[in-house]
């Protein structure tokens, strides 16, 4: 079921493709903005997200493909700029950049929060503002299903989906009856690793935490050791699972290690080094079609291979200019415009159902393994139940 009445049948393609108008890195806010209650089609959209630090690597590619598809959008009424606001996914430095954001009428939407405890912190506020919400890699559940807001909309399902899924792999693909469950205390990991256990059930050997921050983790390993497990679930980020993946081979555990999507950043690889060799890790996020020129005009923008969400990331800028294209110029406009959106993404069909949730006849999971520092698509995965 769409949010609104009022269906909107938009190609998200069509929309972001052909000339440059123009985008910007900067977190700079004073002027440049049009009067969002007008008839002027001077807009900035915010990118709200970790842009520094150890999990970087999760974010920036999705802020790039935003960049990307202003830069390819075809639009000669309309400018808007590209505003990055770095985050590095605290919850605390996220909420004043929403309240920033949420006081500057020029602002007509954000892509993100990028990380779910930051979304949690910020949605509130961005509700008060009106201001329409797209998230490309927010996946806690409690986002939509415990307390919606109207202007928060994401991408990617959430975790409830993404915990039956890792379970489903971890039976069915891995053959795992004895699953050792660790989670980094946080809003993304430990829900994530309650959902895998509720799923596993009798199949899971033993539960544990580990603390953001965190490098030794050698009690971990002890009740690794003692457990003997036939496979191992790591929900959290890519800061703890390297040494954690480190020190779990270090001890002599060779049972297959599986994370969560919080570890599919480009730099994974070398974060956990040889150690990590034939790892797995889960994302909502389907590679790119092969006959799509996206991967292509990526590395020639920046460089490299689109990372993790790029595509998300592409999508959701999309889905605002082709509100502007349909002639939105508020954020009530905007958010009418989002709420009723169908049309063919690069990451997959975009709708959002009555929650802004990707609808369950959408969802699906892929399976990457490290091979030699890259993740490679290796399995889908469509979660049951």
């Amino acid at each position: 079921m769409i949010r609104s009445s009022k269906t909107w049948h938009a190609v998200a393609v069509a929309a972001a493709a052909g000339l440059v108008l123009s985008a910007c890195g900067t977190t700079d806010t004073d002027g440049g903005g049009g009067d969002a209650s007008g008839e002027d089609c001077n807009f900035k959209i915010g990118a709200m997200g970790a842009l520094s630090g150890a999990n970087a690597s999760i974010v920036l590619p999705s802020v790039d493909g935003a960049e990307l598809a202003l830069e390819q959008w075809d639009n000669d009424e309309c400018e808007v700029t590209l505003e990055r606001f770095d985050t590095e996914g605290d919850p605390a430095k996220a909420t004043p950049v929403a309240t920033q954001i949420a006081g500057d009428e020029s602002f007509i939407g954000v892509i993100g929060g990028a990380f779910s405890g930051e979304t949690r912190a910020t949605k509130t506020i961005y509700q008060d503002g009106g201001v329409p919400m797209i998230s490309q890699s927010a996946t806690a559940t409690d986002l939509t299903q415990d307390e919606p807001v109207e202007v928060f909309h994401r991408l990617v399902p959430y975790d409830d989906y993404q915990g039956a899924a890792i379970a489903k792999y971890l039976t069915d693909e891995v053959g795992a009856s004895k699953v050792f469950v660790v989670d980094n205390s946080e809003a993304y990991g430990e829900p994530l690793a309650d959902r895998v256990e509720e799923t596993l059930g009798k199949a899971m050997v033993q539960r544990d935490k580990t603390q953001v921050g965190q490098t030794d983790f050698a009690p971990t390993i002890s009740k690794m050791e003692s457990a003997n497990p036939d496979a191992i679930f790591y929900g959290g980020y890519i800061a703890e699972a390297a040494p954690l993946l480190k020190q779990i081979r270090d001890a002599g555990i060779d049972a297959p290690f599986v994370g969560g999507d919080g570890l599919y950043g480009a730099d994974f690889g070398n974060a956990v080094g040889a150690a990590g060799e034939g790892a797995v890790v889960m994302c909502p996020c389907a590679p790119i079609e092969e006959d799509s020129t996206f991967a292509a005009d990526f590395e020639e923008q920046f460089g490299s291979a689109p990372g993790a969400y790029a595509a998300e990331g592409y999508d959701a800028m999309t889905v605002f200019l082709a509100a502007l294209d349909d002639g939105a110029r508020t954020r009530e406009e905007v958010l009418e415009f989002i709420n009723g959106y169908e049309g063919d993404g690069l990451s997959k069909e975009i709708a959002f159902d009555d929650a802004g949730d990707v609808p369950a006849e959408n969802v699906s999971y892929w399976a990457y393994k490290n091979e030699g520092g890259t993740l490679v698509p290796e399995v889908e995965v469509k979660p049951e139940g």
